[in-house]
């Protein structure tokens, strides 16, 4: 049975596919995750990198979307679509270490109180880094042992968290209000409402700091700056 939906959503993802499945299949919990892909209607060749995985892999499921409802309705729509106790997304630019999910997953199986955990990472601006060839002077990601004020001003969680399926039912999905801030907006939705998170204090995931991805893009900086202001109004005490 499986216990974990990693779920991914692609669009003009073709230059590092490949490289994600080699490195999220390599997962030691990936037995038990099933990976969900959504490609919102990409213009790329993703359906042919993802093609062998699919002849290896039976827990891989592949949607292709007609048209692309942004990047959290691609993530509602496999959330809807999957039944697993924990949840989880994956980014196509970041890379886990291999005993990422699992960690997770351990820390919130003995902790039933806790609703959502996450980890340290670092912070590269090389896409081909690895856990295997990672500097070890590498930036750590500014994150923190959670609590809700902190959660106020910066988004703790951020790009791998590991969450229970049952925060869905208590709160609700992701809003469509947001390009880049659906997350984080979530994370403050549940944190209000009672939610439990917890840091595990383990340097566990890779962010790339990807000069085009829809946080990070210079074109997107005014947007997604707006986006900031209005989710911390909003939940602000």
């Amino acid at each position: 049975m499986k216990r974990v939906t990693i779920i991914t959503s692609l669009y003009k993802a073709s230059s590092y596919l490949e490289g994600f499945l080699e490195d999220i299949t390599k997962q030691t919990y990936f037995d038990k995750c099933n990976l969900f892909l959504v490609n919102a209607n990409s213009p790329d060749n993703e359906d042919e990198i993802v093609s062998p995985f699919l002849s290896e892999y039976d827990n891989i499921l592949y949607e292709k979307l007609d048209e692309d409802p942004g990047l959290y309705e691609c993530w509602n729509h496999m959330i809807r679509n999957t039944d697993t106790e924990y949840i989880t997304n994956a980014n196509v630019d970041d890379k886990l270490f291999p005993n990422c999910i699992e960690e997770h997953v351990k820390f919130l199986d003995e902790n039933q109180d806790i609703d959502l955990a996450y980890c340290v990472n670092v912070v590269t601006h090389d896409s081909k880094i690895t856990h295997m060839t990672l500097d070890t002077d590498a930036q750590i990601f500014p994150t923190a042992p959670y609590s809700f004020s902190l959660l106020q001003k910066m988004n703790l969680p951020h790009n791998h968290p590991v969450w229970r399926r049952s925060l869905h039912d208590r709160f609700g999905y992701y809003s469509n209000d947001y390009a880049s801030g659906g997350d984080w907006e979530f994370f403050l939705r549940c944190g209000a409402g009672g939610a439990k998170m917890h840091l595990i204090e383990k340097l566990l995931g890779i962010y790339y700091k990807n000069p085009e991805g829809v946080s990070t893009k210079e074109e997107n900086m005014e947007r997604n700056l707006k986006e900031v202001a209005e989710i911390r109004d909003k939940y602000a005490t």
